[in-house]
């Protein structure tokens, strides 16, 4: 018997049809899938491209609060949309790379289907996998995706003076997972994303500068208005400060009196971050009109020199 002998005609045949229907049948939907696997890719990497840019774009303008446009260092400016690019390629390459692997997984399921292995032991063995990471890292997908929402929205960014409740200081990072804040002592603390309730950005839109006086009960209030008045107005017209003054200087009445003291506030709208320089200086010049006024400040309490001793 030879053992290389040719095959029959008529099984050669029967080969041949078998692949050439597997081919017309199961060979086009394989090359099907694999084609609108790659267009879906490109779309979805187009798509998420261009969402990316325009959230940059819609982000750099400046914006408006009160009827006032917030005006900010040029540099400050170029920086900060610099951060906003870099933070939004990294998401971009994120969730093309996310969406790209989605597709293809699923892609992968349908030619192991058409190519006739069974799936559903696959299937089932992923859910199982998929559940128990689910579950075993779900505190890293609550921060994962509280980063997300709060870089899409562009809530906090670096260099902002924000409050975190958990921590109060200059944001100095900001990925997926956690948000690091510089407070004023130097202590660099991380707060996990997932933690963060509620924010308190300092660094938006405006900031007050207040001032509040504790004068001694003996003064005359008519006086003390004039001369805070004028003092206002002399800070909010100085070309060193206009750039910094966002609205007209309030002073306000009397807030409270009792037997040590009298107390009034001074409040200017500045731009944000501003307002600790701002402060200081008024504090400057409120205490030399007073001087020269002959407008004394309260006397310190008995009570707050023995607590302080």
């Amino acid at each position: 018997m030879d053992l290389f002998a040719s095959p029959p005609a008529e099984d050669a045949l029967d080969l041949a049809d078998s692949l050439w229907h597997w081919m017309l049948t199961s060979g086009v939907r394989i090359v099907v899938i694999l084609l609108v696997a790659a267009l879906l890719s490109g779309a979805a990497s187009w798509l998420l491209r261009r969402f990316f840019r325009t959230m940059i774009e819609g982000s750099s303008k400046l914006t408006s609060t009160a009827g006032f446009v917030v005006k900010r260092d040029r540099r400050a400016l170029m920086a900060a949309q610099a951060r906003r690019a870099q933070r939004a390629e990294t998401l971009s390459n994120v969730a093309r790379n996310v969406a790209s692997m989605s597709i293809w997984a699923v892609a992968l399921v349908m030619v192991l289907s058409e190519i006739g292995v069974n799936i559903a032991p696959v299937i089932a063995s992923l859910g199982v996998l998929g559940l128990a990471a689910g579950i075993g890292a779900q505190t890293i997908i609550k921060d994962v995706v509280a980063g997300v929402v709060m870089l899409f929205e562009d809530i906090v960014a670096v260099g902002d003076v924000v409050d975190l409740e958990y921590a109060t200081g200059t944001v100095e990072e900001i990925n997926l997972r956690v948000t690091q804040v510089r407070s004023v002592d130097g202590v660099l603390w991380t707060v996990r994303n997932g933690e963060i309730i509620r924010i308190g950005n300092m660094s938006r839109g405006f900031a007050n500068a207040v001032v509040l006086l504790d004068l001694d009960p003996a003064s005359d209030n008519t006086q003390v208005t004039e001369v805070l008045e004028q003092v206002t107005a002399e800070f909010t017209t100085d070309p060193a400060w206009v750039d910094v003054v966002q609205g007209d200087a309030t002073v306000s009445g009397i807030l409270g009196v009792d037997g040590s003291h009298v107390q009034r506030r001074v409040l200017v709208q500045v731009a944000p971050g501003e307002q600790w320089g701002v402060e200081q200086e008024l504090r400057r010049r409120i205490t030399a009109a007073f001087r020269e006024a002959g407008v004394s400040f309260a006397l310190p309490r008995f009570s707050d020199v023995a607590q302080k001793g």
